[in-house]
């Protein structure tokens, strides 16, 4: 089953909540790059933590995302 969860599920979520992410406004290669190894890292933390729903992990990733985009954000004069 974990397999199934890495090789599956948690690419599929990962690419899912990178695809709408990036629709929410233009962003530079760079800041892409950042969001999608953030999103990596909280997506596999998500299924260690025993959380399977591929829906739920898209928006776990999403809402991740937008808070660290809120926090760099908010640390701009």
């Amino acid at each position: 089953m974990a397999d199934y969860l890495e090789t599956t599920i948690a690419p599929a979520a990962i690419e899912r909540a990178m695809s709408i992410f990036e629709g929410f406004k233009d962003r530079n290669h760079a800041a892409l790059v950042q969001a999608r190894k953030a999103l990596t890292d909280h997506i596999f933390g998500q299924i260690a933590a025993g959380k399977t729903d591929g829906h739920r992990l898209v928006v776990s990733g999403l809402t991740y995302l937008k808070s660290l985009e809120r926090m760099a954000e908010s640390g701009k004069p």
